[in-house]
């Protein structure tokens, strides 16, 4: 999510030109924007203060707008109209990771032949007990071994609340391999981090080291969420050893070894 900062007008006077700050409910903010989630039930208050009024409560797995950021509170709407500070700790930055086209590209690697790929975003679900979304995709990587075109379907996921909740916006990305020999429950994975702050997705890890290693690359630019997922799609491939790569290849191509 892009952060955008808005200058609300110009005051012009006799002197020099200066631009009007950002206020909610008369308190000067610091502008960021986003939708965030409401993990703990909580106070919304008039100043960004434990002593401030009291002007209503919040409830977990509830969603508000931040506009902007006093200290340790952030400042919120509703309805576009000022809704009161609320202490950052109980709130977390979101994304959506719902895509409106699929996205189609190359895998080159050294150590294999080059892949084309397409995925396409197939829904979000809610992990049981939970209160946030995962964002679904489903990517086609279609290969070949030894002059013969396979493809296969990969399932992809985004955390569309930060990596092991914390307040940072960083959001995990995994692809699985289903199936694969010797994994955890038959599922190998590779999970990338989209770090949105500093525009750039990293490897994290392999789900069986004796089945991967990081990729060739291990970190790409992205400027958006899109970008982001697509750049996990062209990495994880060479992070997958031999015995996946045959796993895949073989159940594909009349068993061949």
């Amino acid at each position: 999510m892009i952060v955008v900062i808005l200058l609300t007008g110009m005051a012009f006077v006799s002197g020099p030109v200066h631009a009007q700050q950002r206020t909610l409910l008369g308190v000067p903010i610091k502008p960021i924007s986003g939708t965030y989630l409401v993990v703990k039930d909580a106070n919304v208050r008039a100043k960004p203060e434990t002593k401030g009024k009291r002007l209503t409560s919040i409830k977990n797995g509830e969603r508000v707008t931040v506009v902007g950021k006093s200290g340790n509170w952030l400042a919120t709407t509703k309805d576009g109209k000022d809704f009161g500070f609320i202490f950052a700790s109980v709130l977390l930055p979101m994304i959506d990771g719902a895509l409106d086209k699929d996205y189609s590209g190359t895998v080159e690697m050294k150590s294999h032949s080059p892949c084309g790929y397409t995925f396409r975003f197939s829904g979000k679900n809610v992990i049981e007990g939970e209160i946030y979304e995962f964002a679904d995709y489903e990517i086609q990587y279609r290969c070949n071994r030894k002059g013969k075109p396979y493809r296969f379907l990969s399932p992809m996921f985004m955390t569309e609340v930060p990596y092991k909740l914390t307040p940072v916006g960083v959001y995990q990305i995994s692809i699985d391999i289903l199936e694969v020999d010797d994994a955890y429950d038959e599922i190998f994975s590779t999970t990338f981090l989209y770090q949105r702050d500093k525009n750039r997705i990293i490897f994290d890890s392999v789900s069986n080291k004796k089945l991967g290693r990081p990729p060739e690359v291990t970190e790409r630019k992205a400027n958006s969420i899109a970008e982001a997922l697509a750049a996990a799609v062209e990495l994880a491939p060479s992070s997958w050893g031999d015995k996946v790569w045959k796993q895949i290849s073989k159940s594909l191509l009349d068993g061949e070894n």
